[in-house]
């Protein structure tokens, strides 16, 4: 015995899950949900479009529709098999996601003390930035962020803090930031201050740096990890890093490459400070006025050479 139902498709519903609106739709591009709306509505009467017939329905490109199957597949809204793509339940991948079996011995009641604070703090943010309707695998993230990260509950509030005023709020962001504070050595909320005010040292150099270059764009990603070198690893602030940028005026087109070696030099030689490049660099100066001054002839030449002495050589290759 077969039971059918019979309905006119144009007047029949396609469900979305609030899950969907609630977890995936602020991270996806409108293309991707344009596409995952319409395979939605295609899986649920088995119909069966090869990517051609989907691409002119759609009215998109070729390029566009498969960035989109990728970027889908990614948040593991379908999943590619023999006959095409199944469309995930995103119900039961969350019940999935959220179930933690309880296998752990008994807590101490500093562990459990602990726990009370972490739910605490996960309330908080529910409350402060998903207005009481944060997803439950939130929960789970933020249970991982914990036990990986260390973060003090002050610090774990402050992050989705961070992300929220960058209008950025989705797992990928989060996790990038909280793994770039722990690179960073954050644990408490006095080392994130203390991160914080690092990072604006270093982007205040950065700017000072292409403003004195004159550079009419931005840092290359290897050009930032030089300065940050300078800052981090050898403890130079702007003033002698502006020594070294002195350097370059004689030159046509500086670069951050020429100015690493300069300071690489600097810091092979264990200065620390001004005066003690200042010093050097005076040192040298005293060496070549004490030098004698020698003229070096070459037996062809029958016409007068222009005499440059020693210190000004000197300077000319500084």
């Amino acid at each position: 015995m077969k039971f059918i139902q019979k309905n006119n498709m144009e007047l029949s519903d396609t469900l979305i899950p609030d899950i969907f609106i609630l977890n995936y739709m602020p991270i996806l591009k409108d293309m991707d949900i344009k596409v995952y709306i319409y395979i939605l509505f295609l899986s649920k009467k088995n119909i069966e479009l090869d990517e051609s017939q989907l691409i002119k329905k759609l009215q998109i490109t070729k390029e566009e529709f498969s960035f989109c199957i990728e970027r889908l597949q990614v948040e593991d809204l379908i999943v590619k098999n023999s006959q095409g793509y199944s469309i995930t339940d995103l119900k039961e991948l969350e019940v999935n996601k959220a179930y933690v079996p309880k296998l752990e011995p008994k807590k101490t009641k500093t562990e459990t003390e602990q726990e009370q604070k972490r739910i605490a703090a996960a309330t908080a943010i529910n409350e402060s930035f998903f207005q009481g309707i944060m997803a439950l695998s939130w929960y789970t993230d933020i249970s991982i962020m914990f036990e990986k990260y260390l973060f003090s509950e002050e610090v774990m509030i402050a992050l989705f803090h961070h992300c929220q005023e960058r209008k950025a709020l989705n797992k990928k962001y989060v996790y990038a930031v909280a793994e770039s504070w722990y690179k960073g050595g954050v644990k408490t909320f006095e080392q994130l201050e203390d991160y914080f005010e690092k990072q604006d040292k270093v982007y205040k150099i950065k700017q000072n740096i292409v403003k004195s270059l004159r550079l009419n764009r931005n840092l290359t990603k290897y050009e930032e990890q030089y300065i940050d070198k300078w800052i981090n690893e050898f403890g130079y602030d702007f003033d002698i890093i502006e020594l070294a940028l002195k350097k370059t005026i004689t030159k046509s087109n500086p670069s951050i490459s020429y100015i690493n070696g300069i300071l690489n030099n600097w810091h092979n030689k264990g200065y620390k400070s001004i005066s003690q490049i200042e010093q050097e660099t005076k040192v040298d100066v005293d060496k070549i006025i004490k030098e004698p001054k020698t003229k070096k002839t070459l037996k062809y030449q029958n016409y007068g050479q222009r005499d440059y002495d020693d210190l000004e050589l000197y300077y000319d290759n500084m």
